[in-house]
């Protein structure tokens, strides 16, 4: 049994939406409403692609909307789009943004921010200690993903911003061949069609 448990195919990819969810689900009942959306950029399919569900994945998008999660005033966006070579995944809130002069540190370790006393009056159970960011780029950027960050906003950033998610924005992006269980080889349940040789 554990043998064909390692060899299900189902048990290593699943639909982009399905991997958002399972990462955004342990956040969703944290007082902050989550939209969750997905769909085709220009040049995409219709068809939802079928991703890798690789551990470092779930990881990092989890540590990515848990992080929305802390600093949101009330509602954390996660977005999914793909192209004919890309998927990207935005994840975005309606806080205050990160720090202007750490955002090009963002995800080095043990970076974080002093924290305001109205901050620490709201939320005084928060003691984070940068890890998460770091852990979540870290971890996605092994899985052949490439991050930005910015705050919604600045009007400089090239990620486009939202009159309503004004807050921290982080983009994941991966090739197609680095997470499309299709480019990379993985085929349904039934196998691919191999010819048969006598």
């Amino acid at each position: 049994m554990g043998r064909a448990g390692k060899d299900d195919l189902h048990l290593r990819q699943a639909p982009v939406s399905a991997v958002i969810e399972e990462a955004a689900e342990p956040h969703m009942h944290r007082g902050k409403f989550i939209h969750i959306s997905e769909g085709p950029e220009e040049d995409g399919s219709r068809q939802q692609p079928t991703i890798l569900r690789k551990p470092e994945v779930i990881h990092g998008l989890r540590n990515l909307v848990q992080n929305a999660v802390d600093f949101a005033k009330g509602n954390v966006w996660v977005e999914t789009a793909w192209s004919a070579s890309w998927i990207r995944i935005r994840i975005t809130d309606d806080g205050h943004g990160y720090p202007p002069h750490i955002i090009g540190r963002i995800g080095d370790p043990f970076m974080r921010r002093r924290r305001s006393e109205r901050e620490r009056s709201r939320r005084p159970e928060y003691e984070g200690m940068g890890l998460g960011l770091f852990i979540a780029k870290t971890l996605l950027e092994r899985s052949g993903a490439q991050l930005r960050f910015a705050n919604g906003t600045d009007p400089y950033q090239k990620i486009r911003p939202d009159s309503e998610r004004l807050g921290a924005i982080v983009e994941v992006s991966w090739p197609r061949s680095k997470i499309d269980a299709a480019a990379a080889g993985q085929t349904g349940s039934l196998g691919s069609n191999q010819p048969i040789k006598i």
